[in-house]
């Protein structure tokens, strides 16, 4: 079953041409598989500058190098496999979902373990992203509809986000939002990245929430329960 690919990603428009630039002067030896590696071994970079931050806030130089080969390497396998027409559809789907699963749930961990963002807010927006992707893959399998982006909002969103957070840490430092927020304030001390991990968890949470509940009801309509055939045991002729 060809599997469809929902992807409506706020930066889609300016992505999606940088992708096809790019793919177009890439030499001819370079692989779909050399880029996933790519992108691999960026999320595991990305992770490093984000434990070894810990030490020192210029390490996130490494974390936001290692996002951006992440990107490159993720973004891009699909697309050349795509415009040189060599797509493996079943290895394809394999190794860039496994890729994807391992990259985003070592850098989400790596932020919890940063002092960028408290542990148990990085991994509320792990559990976010596991429900979005379970959903997506349950999606593949009941309809051949591949969800990448939810509202506009994916992968290549949460990366620019991480990158940007990155910046401003860089520039400012660790800071308390809830000393500008006040309502917050009892929650205790705050970063930037808790306050927008928290927001976009509950969000993708209400999202993927609402998307099931409206698809179960359409496939209830469209795959309605068997009526039941009553059997009546056979008759016995009395001796």
């Amino acid at each position: 079953m060809a599997v469809k690919r929902i992807n409506d990603s706020v930066l889609g428009a300016l992505e999606r041409p940088a992708l096809t630039w790019v793919v177009t002067r890439l030499p001819s030896r370079v692989t779909p598989n050399h880029l996933t590696f790519v992108g691999v071994s960026g999320a595991i970079l990305a992770a490093t500058g984000f434990v070894l931050s810990r030490s020192a806030l210029v390490w996130l130089w490494l974390a936001t190098f290692g996002l951006l080969a992440n990107w490159f390497g993720d973004s891009l396998d699909g697309t050349l496999a795509r415009l040189r027409m060599i797509e493996r559809p079943r290895f394809g789907f394999f190794v860039d979902h496994t890729s994807d699963l391992f990259s985003q749930v070592t850098i989400f961990l790596a932020v919890g373990v940063s002092p960028c963002a408290h542990f148990g807010v990085a991994c509320v927006g792990l559990i976010a992203f596991l429900m979005a992707f379970v959903y997506t893959l349950i999606g593949a399998q009941v309809d051949g509809s591949m969800r990448i982006t939810y509202f506009g909002f994916g992968p290549t969103e949460i990366r620019a986000l991480f990158f940007l957070g990155n910046i401003l840490t860089l520039i400012f430092g660790i800071v308390d939002v809830s000393l500008w927020i006040k309502r917050l304030s009892y929650l205790g001390p705050m970063t930037i990245y808790d306050l927008v991990i928290s927001l976009l968890a509950f969000l993708g949470a209400l999202t993927v929430a609402g998307l099931a509940a409206r698809q179960a009801r359409r496939l209830a309509y469209e795959d309605p329960p068997p009526i039941s055939v009553t059997v009546k045991p056979p008759h016995r002729s009395s001796e």
